[in-house]
């Protein structure tokens, strides 16, 4: 049997990503993202085995990306509200509408909810390395976390940036 080909690998991965986050995860289907992809379900099936398993590549990608993007802030003295920035541009809806959806599929026990946990603890485990002079670092990463978190949801299904951008300021300026 051939491999797959990684580079087109990657690309799947990449467009499934794109795909979830315009058409979300309730109704995903290999047969729908493969007529979006101009591929067949069947070479998707090559490619990653199981629905599961391309999910579960596009969730470690989706992940790969907001550690990387957090990474990216460490040394910067403004790194939270360049966080804030990045998360609220609406180039970057997209991403984040998939954070929610597999937010919101970890909470039952189920195919996502390691993955889910993951989404969570990693982004808590980066901003505790750039807090780690406090007195409780993990803690004042998980308020900041969770509370950006909390305020970009509320952007994303209210619109009301003014708003939200003074909220995620303001929680920003109370832990820095």
């Amino acid at each position: 049997m051939r491999q797959p080909n990684q580079a087109r690998r990657d690309e799947l991965v990449a467009r499934t990503l794109d795909y979830l986050a315009e058409h979300g995860l309730a109704e995903f289907t290999l047969r729908g993202l493969a007529a979006e992809l101009d591929t067949s379900a069947r070479m998707l099936v090559h490619y990653f085995g199981t629905r599961e398993n391309l999910l579960d590549q596009a969730f470690d990608e989706h992940r790969a990306r907001a550690v990387t993007a957090i990474q990216a802030a460490k040394g910067d003295s403004a790194a939270a509200a360049v966080a804030w920035d990045t998360m609220s541009d609406p180039a970057n809806r997209g991403h984040y509408v998939v954070l929610f959806h597999l937010l919101a599929a970890g909470l039952t026990d189920g195919p996502y909810t390691a993955v889910a946990r993951h989404a969570v603890t990693d982004w808590i485990d980066e901003v505790t390395h750039l807090l780690d002079d406090r007195d409780n670092p993990r803690a004042d990463a998980t308020v900041l976390v969770s509370g950006l978190k909390g305020i970009l949801l509320d952007l994303l299904v209210t619109g009301d940036r003014d708003r939200c951008a003074a909220a995620a300021h303001r929680l920003i300026g109370l832990l820095t």
